[in-house]
C-alpha cells in the first residue's frame, strides 16, 4: 500500500509540475506572435520563422499540462449523467469509462506518436509548412512524452477510484 500511495504521489507531483511550467510557453507564444505582428505592420517586414515557431508553441501548450487537467479532474463530464447517481456509482461509472474508452485510446496514441516521432528523429524531419523550415522532430518527441504523461495520470486517477470503491470515505 505504500509503494501505491507513493506512485500516485509521485504520478500527482509530476503532473502538477509539467502543467505548472508549461503555462509559461504560453508567455513565449505570446511574445513570439506580439513581434511578429510588430514586425508586420510597424516595418512591413514580417518575420520568417514566427509560423513554425507559434505552432510548435501553441501545439505543445495544448498537449503537455492534459496530464494537469487530468489530475484536477478539469476535463468535461456528463453533470447531468452524474448527478443521478449516487456518489458510488458515479465512481464506479468513471473506472468503467476509464478501462472502456480511456486507456485503450491514450495507449493508441502514446504508441503511434512514439512511432511518428522516432521516424521523425530518424529522417531528421524538417517543417514544410514555413519558409524557415526548423527541425520538427523536438515537436514530435513531445507528444508522446505528453500521451505518456496523460498514461500515468489516467492510471494515478483510477488507482484512486478504485480505491476509493473498496474504502468508502477514506482517500489513497
Amino acid at each position: 500500500m505504500k509503494t501505491i500511495r507513493a506512485f500516485v504521489k509521485s504520478v500527482g507531483t509530476i503532473s502538477e509540475w509539467t502543467g505548472r511550467t508549461t503555462c509559461f510557453i504560453a508567455l513565449a507564444l505570446v511574445f513570439t506572435i506580439t513581434i511578429d505582428v510588430f514586425l508586420r505592420y510597424a516595418f512591413n517586414a514580417p518575420t520568417k520563422w514566427s509560423y513554425d515557431v507559434t505552432y510548435m508553441l501553441g501545439g505543445t501548450l495544448l498537449i503537455m499540462p492534459m496530464c494537469y487537467v487530468l489530475l484536477h479532474k478539469g476535463h468535461v463530464s456528463i453533470d447531468i449523467v452524474y448527478r443521478r447517481f449516487p456518489p458510488r456509482v458515479a465512481l464506479a461509472f468513471d473506472v468503467a469509462l476509464h478501462l472502456l474508452f480511456f486507456f485503450p485510446l491514450i495507449i493508441v496514441l502514446v504508441y503511434t506518436s512514439a512511432a511518428h516521432a522516432q521516424t521523425s528523429i530518424a529522417l531528421r524531419e524538417l517543417s514544410n509548412v514555413g519558409f524557415w523550415r526548423p527541425p520538427l522532430y523536438p515537436f514530435r518527441t513531445v507528444m508522446p512524452i505528453a500521451f505518456f504523461l496523460v498514461l500515468l495520470q489516467g492510471v494515478a486517477n483510477l488507482i484512486k477510484d478504485v480505491y476509493a470503491l473498496l474504502r468508502p470515505g477514506e482517500e489513497l
